[in-house]
């Protein structure tokens, strides 16, 4: 009797906690939160602060909207180019100095390349693929990308250059996401700069064991202590709206039927169904080539 008894017991102890690790969110395959609509994270970050998209769930949560307008185009088509910038230098500074914080980082910048991507693939946008690591057509990023390459001399240097890229990413995305009307682009940038921040934590973490120091540059000393003194963060949750549909129109799935925009490798929209081109380079803080001042 006192065996079937501890049984009995040992069993209803399990039972809850099967319950329990089946339900957990972690336990579900994007697929299957689609279905339920369980609200989910499009980013997920390691112990280092590595952060990358979850891209399963990326075009999940977005809604039906208007076309992309000229400058919407070149603004996402300029954070890409953006984020290539990041993902060429990290990966130069891995082959430099063999130290896998530059790696890790560099590998999740592609899939942050992957991620802005599809939303352009989403709204049926014509862009170029992606050039080869260091080469950019636009000869202000490469005049950019070959500067901060020189600059980063020794391992410290290089995580002062990381620093300094996604200190600026913080703050451009800040400034931009008060000018973005298309809840879909908001989404991706809202991750982005989430991702940034960890990447900037990262950074600072690297530079602080070398035993540097890093002095803001694009934000004041209060948004740059609130920041350090977070630890890594996830990103906001998102309900599935679509259930994984591939683009901004129903009625054409995976890229089939004629392309709603277009643009060029020198980051100029050709063409888009809703508005004239090409966009107006509007300025920092605001959609355009010129979001973080010109480029």
């Amino acid at each position: 009797m006192k065996k079937e008894f501890i049984k009995k017991a040992l069993l209803l102890t399990l039972i809850p906690a099967a319950l329990f690790s089946c339900t957990k969110n972690d336990s579900l395959d994007p697929s299957e939160l689609m279905m339920s609509g369980t609200p989910m994270e499009m980013i997920m970050v390691k112990s280092d602060g590595t952060t990358t998209f979850i891209t399963a769930g990326v075009t999940p949560p977005f809604d039906s909207t208007a076309d992309l307008t000229a400058n919407e185009i070149e603004f996402v088509y300029a954070v890409r180019e953006d984020e290539k910038v990041a993902r060429d230098l990290y990966f130069a500074f891995f082959e430099k100095f063999k130290l896998k914080a530059f790696e890790n980082i560099s590998k999740a910048e592609s899939n942050h390349i992957r991620a802005v991507e599809m939303l352009l693939s989403y709204y049926e946008i014509d862009y170029p693929e992606i050039g080869e690591y260091g080469k950019f057509a636009d000869p202000t990023r490469q005049q950019m990308y070959d500067s901060l390459l020189i600059k980063g001399e020794t391992a410290l240097e290089a995580f002062k250059v990381m620093a300094q890229l996604e200190e600026e990413n913080i703050v451009s995305f800040g400034k931009v996401l008060e000018d973005i009307e298309n809840d879909n682009i908001a989404i991706v940038i809202e991750n982005l700069l989430k991702a940034s921040e960890n990447h900037f934590k990262a950074a600072i973490r690297q530079i602080t064991a070398l035993g540097g120091e890093y002095t803001a540059q694009y934000m004041s000393q209060e948004q740059y202590s609130a920041i350090i003194a977070k630890g890594f963060e996830q990103g906001k949750r998102y309900r599935y709206l679509n259930k994984g549909q591939t683009t901004n129109r129903g009625n054409r799935l995976n890229g089939e039927g004629q392309r709603r925009g277009a643009v060029n490798s020198g980051g100029e929209c050709t063409f888009t169904s809703n508005g004239n081109t090409p966009g107006s380079n509007a300025g920092q803080g605001q959609q355009g080539r010129g979001y973080r001042g010109g480029r």
